[in-house]
């Protein structure tokens, strides 16, 4: 099924199709549970510079959350499990069933050349951990070191030991799964005493529901999915987009086709997405900025955010510094059915203090000044727990109680 939309109703159902329209989430661990499950999948990165990408995720759309309490929670309340999907994912406990065809086919291929080599140059080593991990687990490389298990050196894209490529090794197998983290540490167990039985016993299913599955997963993701292009949003489902499997649902109709006024571009969609349009169009939008994370779904397509929303965001993280246009860790201000600016930001744990040395307008934005704009960094401030906020124009606001 094809239709053909303005853009202002693609950009509300994508709205309302990520939750960030239409959507009111209880504050704390309840509206986290609730956001996480309709999320499907939350995309994790280690840096935190203002929390950690799924902390930013989920305070877009949750009041009353903090940095470190997402995923802390994912795991403690097994709401969920780490895994690959576009890229490295935190994903409902209810899905890992469909993993386990991934995980069996040989999961990610790096890791599974990975695993080759490990076998070819370190023959028993992978062995050796999995035994740790079934006598003493959780455990991390860390407790490997003490144990004086896979200590050998092992290089690759960056200098690591045996220990640390053979628990990614057997995670990407689904042997072991990762049971919890401190400080972002990652310690691994046996899966099966990680993952509830009914969601890791019986035979997973064939390789072809679970393609199927991820790409409508990666659809109900990102609300509208571009039909080509940006690779970024098509992580780890390249080759199934080269096998016609796209078209082969829609011709099925288990996706449907979004043809947008102005944009060449086709989208993928859900197949019930004329009726989530007409329930996105009857909800009013609410008077309040959201600071969306720099991995968020919604911002995962860079060029058809720049098509659909005339917004050109590149997370400039990751470059050096003499090549950045933004900054550092800049995240998009969006508000109602628009983006309106983008700020960089860092905060100051020891003095509680989250620095803002840049704020940038968008055409037909909204300035620093603006209340909203205020109102949002007051939030903001309650999600880091800070206290105060400086600001490029040298004035400093503090937190309102």
């Amino acid at each position: 099924m094809t239709f053909h939309w303005s853009v202002a109703q693609a950009r509300i159902y994508q709205l309302w199709s990520v939750g960030l329209h239409g959507k009111a989430y209880p504050v704390g661990e309840t509206g986290i549970r609730e956001c996480f499950r309709d999320q499907g999948l939350i995309q994790l990165d280690p840096l935190p510079v203002l929390g950690r990408n799924h902390d930013l995720v989920i305070q877009a759309h949750v009041d009353g959350t903090h940095p470190g309490e997402t995923l802390d929670l994912i795991h403690r309340k097994r709401l969920g499990f780490e895994y690959w999907d576009k890229m490295l994912c935190a994903l409902p406990i209810e899905s890992f069933p469909d993993y386990r065809a991934f995980m069996k086919s040989g999961g990610e291929s790096w890791e599974a050349k990975r695993e080759a080599r490990l076998n070819r140059e370190h023959p028993g080593t992978l062995d050796a951990v999995y035994g740790a991990v079934a006598q003493h687990g959780p455990l991390s490389s860390r407790e490997l070191k003490s144990l004086k298990i896979a200590q050998e050196e092992h290089r690759e894209w960056k200098s690591t030991k045996t220990a640390n490529a053979s628990l990614e090794v057997l995670w990407n197998s689904g042997k072991v799964s990762v049971s919890y983290r401190v400080h972002y540490r990652r310690y691994f167990d046996l899966t099966e005493r990680v993952i509830p039985a009914q969601f890791h016993e019986g035979e997973p299913p064939s390789l072809d529901s679970f393609w199927r599955t991820m790409l409508r997963r990666r659809v109900r993701a990102v609300g509208l999915l571009p039909a080509r292009g940006d690779a970024e949003v098509w992580a780890l489902m390249q080759r199934i987009r080269r096998t016609g499997l796209p078209e082969k649902l829609v011709s099925e109709g288990a996706l449907s086709l979004v043809r947008i006024d102005g944009i060449k571009m086709p989208f993928y969609a859900l197949p019930q997405a004329e009726e989530g349009l007409r329930l996105a169009e009857e909800k009013a939008f609410d008077d309040r900025v959201r600071f969306i994370a720099p991995l968020d779904p919604l911002v995962w397509a860079r060029n058809a955010l720049s098509r659909l929303w005339d917004f050109k965001y590149a997370w400039e993280v990751y470059k050096p510094a003499a090549k950045r246009r933004w900054g550092y860790y800049v995240l998009p201000i969006l508000y109602q059915d628009r983006f309106v600016a983008r700020f960089d930001g860092r905060f100051d744990r020891a003095t509680k203090t989250l620095h803002v040395p840049a704020y940038y307008e968008e055409a037909s934005g909204l300035p620093l000044s603006h209340p909203t704009i205020y109102a949002g960094f007051q939030r903001f401030l309650a999600y880091l727990d800070g206290e105060q906020i400086t600001l490029p124009t040298g004035e400093t606001w503090t937190r309102e109680t």
